[in-house]
């Protein structure tokens, strides 16, 4: 008896595993899926609040709408950089999937979850494809840079307004 419950513990051990790596397998088929799908919108806003910001932070730097537009200004912009890294997470995660494959995407995200854009950078590098590296680059720096620009507006006009 005993030996059938060990025998039984170990088939039931052996479907977890295959069923935690055939879910695992799904739920990246399906995320990359996603991701490809909804790119083209997420570029999209990404291009509307780039233009946006450009605006907000040119009514920041006026004289005549500076007090007003300050805050308001950081945090469209600092809120916008979210989009940007959703941008640039997707794009990291096709790259490296279609560039190194699946092992690559699974340790991008056991880093931290954002090891897909590092790692779809050297993927760009490593297999030439030069403009690929330069728009995760340029994400990258939009998206922390927006960040900090947004969040310094936001905290300076918080601290005029005491």
């Amino acid at each position: 008896m005993e030996t059938l419950k060990s025998i039984g513990g170990v088939l039931l051990g052996i479907a977890f595993f295959v069923g935690s790596i055939i879910a695992l397998i799904l739920f990246f088929t399906v995320g990359a899926t996603v991701g490809a799908t909804i790119l083209p919108f997420v570029s999209w806003l990404t291009g509307i609040l780039f233009a946006i910001n450009v605006i907000a932070l040119l009514m920041a730097i006026s004289r005549k709408t500076r007090g007003v537009a300050r805050g308001v200004v950081g945090i469209i912009i600092f809120l916008s950089s979210y989009v940007y890294g959703l941008q640039t997470w997707i794009i990291g995660l096709l790259v490296t999937l279609t560039l190194w494959g699946w092992i690559a995407v699974i340790i991008g995200l056991f880093i931290g979850g954002i090891g897909v854009v590092p790692i779809g950078m050297a993927a760009a590098i490593f297999n030439g494809r030069w403009s690929i590296f330069f728009v995760l680059l340029i994400n990258v720096i939009l998206t922390y840079g927006t960040r900090i620009i947004g969040g310094t507006l936001a905290e300076s006009a918080g601290r005029a307004n005491e």
